[in-house]
């Protein structure tokens, strides 16, 4: 695991996808209900998913970031599969097995559906990032010293002493020397022993004051790791007994016992969470931005919905001997169309849906909701996102549509939904707030 910091906070990457995935700098919007909204972008373009996460905490950010990397590296092992099987002869039927389930769970978004799935785990977005503290904040160089000897949590624990140089043997520094020489200039015997005994004394010197300063560098980094290990461990604290508060907050709503700020930021907090705990097929990006309006108890969102070229998938395959390779049997435009349609119908009252399933608290009358279609401009990088499905209903109305049985586009209907066309054709509507 990598970890990578976001005002002082850490988050744990997935090693698989940690070279791969971009996380941006945290940024504060205020949202229109005054609340102070904090955000942070992800991205993996491999797979061409992207997520923009907002909190009105900003301490809950490195969970959620967390909880939707690991939702893509199981995305990402199961593309690694994928690409590898498609050129394998032996896989055809595999891979046929795969696009039949792909399709048929892309169909049955509404009908696989099930209440009792939707359980919401605060600590979901619990923060588990591992203490670790940088050679460069430790030492200032990038990497340990190899003197430094640290214990099973990393924490700098003692220093390799360098051996204290041994007294030079004078007998045989004196032997060198004839005898005629020591009697006759026993000066230069002595200057000789002098200059060894003097050379002795410097590196006894020497090595005493780098073993001091290993031993000063020792300390220095034990006081930097533990006031970092203290800060982080009580960050940690912190986020937990946010989320105690939170929690607790939401399951108190319904009695006012919170000031109107925490409420709302509580009740958009157990939204978010129930959008998180949702399970949509691969080919979903699921992006959304949500806003509780307290005065008509509504939930304001706007939803991600795919494009034609998001669900362009293959129907089957077969091997081709002529080719020696597997040849994939695409979806028609037809097919497709047909496709994209009931798919941004299914997400979009399957979302409603489960918010208001979810809704223990009873605080959710209403859902105003507001599907987007990304398209990809060939004069800009930038994607432009165009309303196509435009709803707003009260929770009863969508509690009692038959979702698993009827046509998608005709439940849209019945809560008096609004679009200018099919939403594959990507016609905007006019959103409602």
């Amino acid at each position: 695991m990598s970890d990578q910091s976001v005002h002082s906070y850490q988050f744990i990457v997935p090693d698989i996808i940690k070279d791969l995935v971009e996380v941006s700098d945290v940024f504060l919007r205020d949202s229109a209900n005054a609340l102070a909204s904090y955000g942070i972008n992800l991205s993996f373009r491999e797979l061409d998913l992207y997520r923009t996460l907002r909190s009105g905490e900003v301490s809950l950010l490195p969970g959620k970031v967390e909880a939707v990397l690991d939702l893509w590296e199981k995305k990402y092992l199961r593309h690694l599969q994928y690409e590898a099987d498609r050129y394998r002869p032996a896989a055809v039927d595999r891979l046929n097995r795969d696009a039949v389930k792909r399709l048929e769970m892309l169909h049955g978004i509404l009908a696989g559906r099930n209440d009792a799935d939707l359980f919401v785990d605060w600590e979901k977005i619990e923060r588990r990032g591992v203490f670790r503290v940088t050679p460069e904040a430790l030492y200032g160089i990038p990497a340990i010293p190899r003197y430094i000897v640290t214990d099973a949590d990393g924490r700098p624990a003692d220093v390799k002493r360098l051996d204290q140089a041994s007294r030079p043997d004078l007998e045989k520094i004196q032997s060198k020397f004839g005898a005629i020489t020591k009697m006759l200039q026993p000066g230069m015997v002595k200057a000789a022993v002098d200059q060894e005994l003097a050379h002795w004394n410097k590196k006894r010197s020497d090595i005493g004051v780098a073993n001091a300063e290993r031993r000063a560098t020792l300390r220095q980094a034990q006081d930097i790791y533990d006031a970092a290990k203290s800060m982080f461990e009580g960050a940690r604290e912190s986020n937990r007994a946010l989320l105690d508060r939170m929690r607790g907050n939401y399951e108190r709503v319904t009695f006012m016992e919170t000031a109107d700020a925490d409420r709302s930021i509580a009740i958009e907090e157990y939204c978010d969470l129930v959008m998180m705990s949702m399970v949509y097929p691969d080919e979903i990006r699921c992006n959304w931005l949500l806003r509780y309006v307290p005065e008509s108890r509504t939930l304001n969102l706007r939803l991600d919905l795919p494009s034609v070229s998001q669900l362009d998938l293959p129907k089957s395959w077969t091997y081709s001997s002529k080719d020696a390779e597997v040849v994939e049997d695409r979806l028609s435009e037809s097919e497709l169309a047909d496709l994209c349609d009931t798919v941004s119908y299914q997400i979009l009252l399957r979302t409603m849906y489960d918010l208001f399933a979810a809704d223990e608290a009873g605080v959710l009358d209403s859902i105003s909701c507001n599907g987007e279609v990304a398209v990809q401009s060939s004069s800009s990088a930038e994607a432009t996102s165009y309303v196509v499905l435009s709803v707003s209903a009260d929770k009863q109305d969508v509690l009692t549509l038959d979702i698993a049985t009827e046509f998608p586009s005709q439940l849209f209907e019945q809560l008096g939904g609004i679009s200018a066309g099919a939403p594959h054709l990507v016609m905007p509507v006019e959103p409602i707030d």
